[in-house]
């Protein structure tokens, strides 16, 4: 085959394409426009890449502000951040200001603060936040706001103005949160009978401004009518601002009556009327009941928020623990009002910034106006629930016109037989004060200790008609036991023994027993069991102890046994019952079932020791109550020494039953029991039968 030349190209086939003509430099441009092309390409989208992760910078950025605030706003540390806008200045101060009265933390700062988003409102950019407060009283309130974020220096930064603390809120106001009392729970005793309820006070005061420049006299003739340190008043009313309420006492409605017209004429002397849980009298169950009255700092500390300075509040007995049921749910309502001075926000110390309310229908204040006040929260108070007991009111009267006799401060308890139910929680005498001896008493209980001694020496074998000897002393191991009066009854039935209260028959016979099976006796009489009744009780200790001295010794309620007029009634209701039965006090809310509710005794000893306790009163040392109208009275006298004095200082107690009716009677330093506390227990049971 011949080679071609160039002017003679081959033959092609008749359906090939025509193809260019391309030499070295037409090849090297199309790869530089391939080239250009995959770097415009790679140019564009690496475009909205970038933007993208830039936008995801700059709002991760914003949200980190926004975080960054809310952290800052709940931790009460506003003034550890930046911020951007016209009103960066003084941020931390203003907002505390404008929130002092919705908390009474140390720190006016919200429970929470969440940010719930971060978005673009036309060219700004705000966050979303949900606030939460816990306001006085324990109520919640929640709300959203908005947060401006702004550049502050090429950052991103939170934009403070008064509405970020809430929308509503105006220039020139602060929030006010006003708490509303609720109506207190009434304590409701046997036959739904209401024992405490609200009544009507006056509180007396003194206003300093008001003395005409005389304090002092002032003081001194509001004290000649109420009773009070005048130079105490004076000097409380010196201090106090001349527009303040310097409060004196607080009067029932109708003792204030009875001194209105000495009071009112008396310079400077002011009043006013309230509403105070009170019992029929100003003694009637005191001690057990308890009173309401202003929060102290204590009780203020123990709510953990509930209560605040300034609260009435229960201050003691039923009142103090069971203060949240009976109270109820302050209402709160949070305001927005006008700062005091001009429309700007107030100035002044955190938590102390006045405020005065202004009328108005809302809407747009005139130029220079305060701006009207606006309701942004409000929550109605939610009254108590009564807190129901066994106290009879009939029974505790009794007790305490009894107790009016009682020459030192005594106290006097009833129990109901085999419910266990208490009747009658009484504490009186002069100079009794507030202390509830019937129920928190610890005295050595003397020869009422006698019903546990006899029960466990009945169940170890010894016999009522057995004779046993009451010689004028007994020694044990050097310690020497005498009876009251130097009583001698020589070789008598342990029963007569019993009815006359002879210390050396007993203590002869506590050989018999054990320190164990004295404990034993005294836990199936009550001595030592849980507190069953609601509320702070001591149900009294009795030692097991080897030791001989001891032992005689807690064998007469002496030495180491402890007792309160509780446990003595407890163990004299069991005897008449037969069987223990745990002590009832408050029944709703009921109190935990933290012992066994009842327990039989052995019915021979409990028979036995009936007829002995009758027989004291028929034969023995409390003759004085063998005539007591309403039935038959069984019991047992104690005297029961204390302290170190020679002669020993002696309790007077008396212990017994008539009918259903238990009760224990205890004289403090009030020589023998026969004398002093039985019949202070006659005089009871005689304003019981009529």
């Amino acid at each position: 085959m011949s080679e071609q030349s160039p002017d003679h190209p081959a033959t092609r086939p008749p359906d090939a394409p025509d193809l260019p003509r391309q030499g070295a430099t037409g090849g090297r441009r199309i790869v530089l426009v391939v080239v250009v092309v995959v770097v415009v390409a790679l140019v564009a989208a690496a475009i909205p890449i970038a933007l993208a992760l830039n936008g995801r910078r700059e709002r991760q950025a914003q949200r980190a502000a926004a975080n960054s605030f809310a952290s800052a706003w709940q931790g009460g540390k506003l003034g550890s951040i930046s911020y951007a806008g016209d009103q960066a200045k003084d941020v931390a101060a203003r907002t505390q200001r404008i929130t002092a009265s919705l908390t009474a933390a140390k720190v006016d700062a919200p429970a929470s603060v969440e940010v719930e988003s971060v978005f673009t409102d036309g060219d700004d950019t705000k966050a979303r936040l949900s606030v939460s407060w816990t306001l006085p009283g324990g109520r919640a309130w929640r709300y959203e706001t908005t947060l401006p974020i702004d550049r502050l220096s090429g950052r991103w930064a939170p934009d403070w103005t008064p509405q970020v603390i809430h929308p509503e809120l105006q220039e020139g106001q602060v929030l006010v949160a006003e708490r509303r009392r609720a109506p207190r729970a009434a304590i409701v005793g046997a036959n739904d009978e209401v024992l405490v309820q609200e009544r009507p006070v006056v509180v007396v005061g003194l206003e300093p401004g008001r003395a005409k420049g005389d304090i002092s006299g002032s003081a001194q003739a509001i004290a000649s009518v109420v009773d009070v340190d005048a130079a105490a008043l004076a000097a409380r009313a010196r201090k106090a601002s001349p527009t303040s309420f310097v409060e004196v006492i607080t009067l029932r409605r109708e003792a204030y009556d009875a001194v209105r017209g000495r009071l009112q004429p008396i310079p400077g002397a002011v009043f006013r009327e309230e509403q105070r849980a009170l019992a029929p009298t100003a003694t009637f169950a005191r001690a057990l009941l308890g009173t309401v009255g202003d929060a102290t700092a204590e009780i203020v500390k123990e709510s953990k928020g509930r209560v605040h300075a300034g609260d009435v509040t229960g201050v003691s007995g039923l009142q103090r623990p069971y203060d949240e049921r009976l109270a109820g749910v302050a209402g709160v309502t949070v305001q927005a009002v006008a700062a005091s001075g001009s429309g700007s926000a107030a100035s002044g110390s955190s938590g102390s910034s006045g405020y005065s309310g202004s009328s108005g229908s809302g809407g747009s204040s005139e130029a220079g106006a305060a701006p009207a006040p606006g309701t942004l929260f409000e929550r109605a108070p939610e009254p108590g629930a009564p807190l129901r007991t066994t106290i009879d009111r009939r029974v505790q009267e009794a007790a305490e016109a009894a107790l009016e006799r009682a020459p030192k401060p005594a106290a006097l308890i009833a129990e109901r037989v085999g419910t266990g139910e208490i009747l009658a929680v009484a504490n009186g005498g002069p100079n009794a004060a507030g202390y509830d001896r019937a129920l928190l008493g610890q005295y050595p209980p003397g020869s009422t200790f006698k019903i546990v001694s006899t029960m466990a020496l009945l169940r170890a074998g010894l016999q009522p008609g057995e004779k046993v000897n009451c010689p004028p002393d007994v020694v044990v191991n050097g310690k020497t036991f005498t009876n009251a009066e130097n009583e001698v009854l020589g070789s008598v039935p342990f029963s007569s023994d019993f009815a006359h209260s002879c210390n050396t028959a007993f203590v002869g016979s506590a050989r018999r027993i054990t320190g164990k099976q004295l404990a034993d006796a005294a836990a199936s009489l009550g001595f030592g069991r849980p507190d069953t009744l609601g509320v702070e009780a001591f149900t009294g200790s009795v030692p097991d102890t080897d030791d001989p001295v001891g032992h005689a010794a807690a064998v007469i309620g002496q030495g180491k046994v402890l007792a309160s007029p509780l446990a003595v009634v407890g163990a004299t209701a069991a005897v008449a019952a037969g069987k223990w039965t745990a002590p009832r006090l408050v029944t709703d809310p009921a109190p935990d079932a933290a012992s066994t509710p009842q327990q039989e005794l052995d019915p021979k000893a409990a028979g036995s020791l009936r007829e002995m306790m009758r027989a004291v009163v028929t034969d023995g040392t409390a003759t004085v109550l063998r005539n007591t109208p309403g039935g038959p009275v069984s019991g047992k006298t104690g005297t029961a020494e204390f302290g170190s004095a020679d002669p020993p200082r002696t309790h007077a107690w008396f212990t017994g039953f008539q009918g259903d009716v238990a009760f224990a009677v205890i004289v403090e330093d009030g020589g023998f029991g026969a004398e002093s506390a039985a019949p202070i227990a006659g005089d009871f049971l005689s304003r019981l039968a009529r």
